[in-house]
């Protein structure tokens, strides 16, 4: 599942950015064209890597025929090393921004299991298929993983070099196509490699004019080609022809409906990783769990084997045995001398009977003289004639021994084996006792072995066959012998592996019987044997499949549900530089996405907030501007007038009174204190915003500065009629506070008063002890403030809105600074208002602080 799905990203080992651009200059501009689309041949070789190795390590029997002789000893190995290696290679194709080093160690465990296969198996076996297509699968490999053309995909080139390879080949000898496909396509072979040539020749003239309808033309028609070969593969059971022709086929689909995906997002990220995490572990442990089950069932069938073996050796040794001891019995026998040397036949008659029908091995006996023609023979046995020819005869007159024949056929053509030993007679004759086996009776003895095994019996002197279970053949060539060397099976008991005509692998277990020149062999069929651990192995792969598929499944799920909400809050981000914050992300359900949301959501607030104090802020600082600019330039301009009447009336022969300079000089001094305030007034702010705001505290008398206050702000406002009303203690009010932040904060309450009330109006200032601390209050019967804007009322350049209509000037920092002033002293300041036109009172509480120690 994963490498199947895993084609779909073909543009190797780089950054997602660079992807980005690659696709921008040139990829995405074929697709755009509607040309092939760029597929790799990694993705091609890890696939048939994969699968092979698969094959090779669950069911490693299925590579049992002739054509894999070299590799079947290592199968299990090289199938893992075409797992590992594939597996490697995909990593490095899913992950490209991992080191190059992984990618080059899975192409190097690939590219080494891939040339053992190729000599071993394609090279060796004489099939022009394989040997053509895996060195263009290297070659095409090795490309794809060179700088220079690291970001191409050259499945197409493949495709078409593939294609024209097999139909040159093929057309000049259609026998290249190897042993697997030649049976089959015999008749069409100089056909197909036609078609491959026209194929191949149609993907050329389409890729060199791009030509996007003929390239996808010829790639289609190639598909069927390649697709039909992969079926004949399976059904000729060539498991990795069935692999290599089916991927090519698949990656033909690929070059036609692969459709382009986003690599960049976590949605491919999760499913890539759950794709890897699914499938990769399950068929790894499925194939360990494979190989242990397929050892186990190694053991109990060799067991199994050697058991029904040593059974029917067993079996023959006993018959022999017996017919050796029942013979040699006869031969002893000083009665049956006497019969023979009297030449009593009905007496001889008797006995070869007994002989035959007595409980034994015996099927026949007769008795040969010394040139070899027949004495006697009993009726079922042989006939009157010359036997000298007969190898039990010429072997079979040795003294004190009982012969074994090679097996025969008598005259009734009945198969048969016989015990021959010598008879001595008077006057140094003898004579030879024979007695007959039916093979044929032999074979139909049931057995251990023969109920559940093939068993073989044959004759090691000539290899004839004396038993054989499943066909009852006799006296041919034993089968066993056709696929096994002589020279195995003629040693001691043992096991081997062998490769029936039919191409499956089977298992031979063979031993001798003990003084006779028969062998047993049983085989048994592994493809049988192992069946379960087949079903087990299909199972596993199923499993890995299904839960592939599901993980996929719910990783495309999973990932589009976190891709959407992850989508919410890259808008969201988005939105951060503009105005329109008050669109939350939905933060749905209780997980870690749902809390970053909330999150986020909390963090888009305090944005807003932060921007709407910004915006206040830069519109205070715009008004500030514009005030500050009107106030400055306001004292400027009377100055520079009376800078000029100064200048005109210092001219002779005009004169100016004393008291008219002491009038424009005064002017001087107002608009240069007014000045004064102003910048002072800036820089107190900037110290406050700074935290350079400081207060030098000292033991002062509060009463004797607010009289100070209050005298110096009458005389120079001689225009007003109403007095300032000054109320204090009789005690003086002592604490340690700073006396000119103090000056400045009386000030500016009364000025503000003075400023905002009417010249007739009296203004009030009282002073009095209030717990451990001093009241001050300032109160008029100005203007007023309106009531939503007393909270606003100390807040740097702020002017209530009547103020701002009344022309009195000012920046709005003197509040500002008269609550930095208090504060700073630990104090509160407060204003209340009953309105527009109903004055304003300022209140000050002030503690004393820590009288000095001096």
């Amino acid at each position: 599942m994963a490498e199947v799905i895993c084609l779909q990203h073909c543009y190797g080992r780089r950054h997602p950015t660079e992807i980005h651009q690659l696709e921008s200059t040139g990829v995405s501009e074929e697709v755009s064209r509607g040309a092939l689309n760029p597929v790799r041949v990694e993705w091609i070789a890890a696939a048939f890597g994969l699968l092979t190795g698969i094959t090779m390590v669950y069911v490693p029997y299925e590579f049992g025929t002739s054509i894999f002789r070299l590799i079947y000893p290592h199968i299990r190995l090289l199938g893992t090393v075409f797992m590992a290696g594939s597996a490697t290679m995909l990593v490095a194709l899913l992950y490209p921004t991992w080191p190059a080093w992984v990618g080059w160690i899975g192409r190097t465990l690939f590219l080494g299991a891939l040339a053992v296969y190729w000599w071993g198996v394609t090279v060796l076996a004489g099939g022009i298929t394989g040997a053509l297509v895996y060195p263009l699968m290297v070659t095409a490999l090795i490309a794809e993983a060179l700088p220079r053309w690291h970001t191409r995909g050259f499945f197409s080139e493949f495709l078409l070099t593939t294609a024209l390879a097999f139909g040159g080949f093929i057309v000049m000898d259609p026998i290249l196509l190897g042993p697997s496909f030649y049976d089959v396509y015999q008749p069409v072979a100089r056909l197909m490699g036609v078609l491959f040539l026209v194929g191949g020749g149609l993907l050329a003239v389409g890729q060199v004019r791009r030509e996007a309808k003929l390239s996808r033309l010829a790639v289609g028609f190639l598909a069927a080609l390649f697709g039909q070969m992969g079926l004949v593969a399976g059904w000729r059971g060539s498991w990795t022809g069935l692999v290599l022709y089916s991927v090519i086929t698949l990656g033909c689909g690929f070059l036609l409906f692969r459709r382009q995906w986003e690599t960049s997002t976590v949605g491919w990220r999760l499913f890539r990783g759950v794709a890897l995490a699914s499938v990769l572990p399950i068929l790894a442990v499925g194939g360990l769990a494979s190989v242990v089950a397929q050892r186990a069932i190694e053991r109990e069938l060799r067991d199994k084997a050697r058991q029904a073996v040593a059974a029917e050796v067993a079996w023959l040794e006993q018959t022999a045995s017996m017919a050796r001891f029942v013979l040699r019995t006869q031969t002893r026998d000083p009665l049956l001398q006497s019969v023979l040397t009297r030449g009593d036949k009905p007496a001889l008659r008797s006995r070869l009977t007994l002989l035959r029908s007595q409980p034994g091995p015996f099927d026949a006996a007769w008795v040969l003289d010394d040139t070899g023609q027949s004495v006697l023979s009993t009726e079922a046995g042989g006939v009157v004639g010359d036997f000298s020819h007969r190898d039990y005869f010429q072997e079979g007159r040795r003294e004190d021994q009982v012969y074994l024949s090679r097996p025969f056929l008598n005259v009734r053509k009945t198969p048969m084996v016989v015990f021959a030993s010598p008879v001595k007679l008077e006057e140094g004759r003898q004579v030879l006792l024979v007695a007959g086996m039916s093979l044929v009776r032999m074979s139909r003895e049931p057995t251990l072995a023969s109920l559940n095994y093939h068993v073989e019996i044959f004759d090691r002197r000539n290899g004839e066959l004396l038993r054989e279970t499943n066909r009852g053949d006799m006296l041919s060539r034993a089968p066993i012998l056709s696929i096994v060397d002589d020279s195995i099976l003629s040693l001691a008991e043992g096991f081997t592996e062998a490769v029936d005509p039919g191409g499956g692998r089977l298992l031979v277990a063979h031993a001798p019987v003990q003084d006779t020149p028969w062998t047993v062999a049983v085989t048994a069929p592994l493809r049988q044997a192992f069946a379960p651990v087949t079903r087990l192995s299909a199972l596993v792969v199923f499993i890995a499949l299904t839960a592939g598929a599901v993980a996929l499944l719910l990783s495309r799920w999973v990932g589009r549900d976190v891709a959407q909400r992850l989508t919410a809050l890259r808008d969201g981000f988005a939105v951060l530089g503009t105005r329109t914050l008050d669109r939350g992300v939905p933060a749905q359900g209780d997980d870690e996405l749902a809390e970053l949301a909330a999150g986020f959501n909390e963090m888009a607030a305090r944005i807003e907030r932060t921007q709407k104090e910004l915006r206040e802020a830069i519109t205070s600082r715009d008004q500030f501007l514009s005030m500050a600019s009107h106030e400055l330039r306001t004292p400027l301009t009377p100055l520079k007038a009376t800078i000029e009447l100064m200048l005109r009336q210092s001219q002779p022969p005009q004169g100016v009174s004393p008291e008219k300079q002491r009038s424009t000089l005064e002017r001087l001094r107002r608009q240069v204190d007014r000045l004064t305030r102003l910048i002072g007034d800036m820089l107190d702010v900037s110290r406050m915003q700074s935290g350079r705001f400081s207060l030098r505290r000292a033991t002062m008398d509060l009463s004797a500065l607010a009289r100070e206050v209050v005298d110096r702000i009458e005389h120079a406002r001689s225009e007003r009629t109403a007095p300032i009303r000054l109320e204090l203690p009789e005690q003086p009010l002592l604490g340690q506070w700073d006396d000119q932040r103090l000056d400045q904060l009386l000030t500016n309450l009364v000025e503000n008063a003075v400023r905002y009330s009417p010249p007739d109006k009296p203004i009030h200032v009282r002073l009095r002890p209030e717990g451990d601390g001093v009241l001050m209050e300032v109160e008029d019967q100005g203007i007023g403030v309106p009531s939503e804007n007393l909270s606003n009322l100390f807040e740097p350049f702020f002017r209530a809105q009547n103020a701002a209509e009344h022309h009195a000037g000012g920046l709005g920092l003197g509040l500002a600074i008269c609550r930095e002033i208090v504060e700073r002293h630990e104090g509160t300041i407060r204003a209340a208002s009953a309105g527009p036109g109903q004055g304003t009172r300022f209140s000050v509480l002030l503690p004393r602080g820590e009288p000095d120690a001096s």
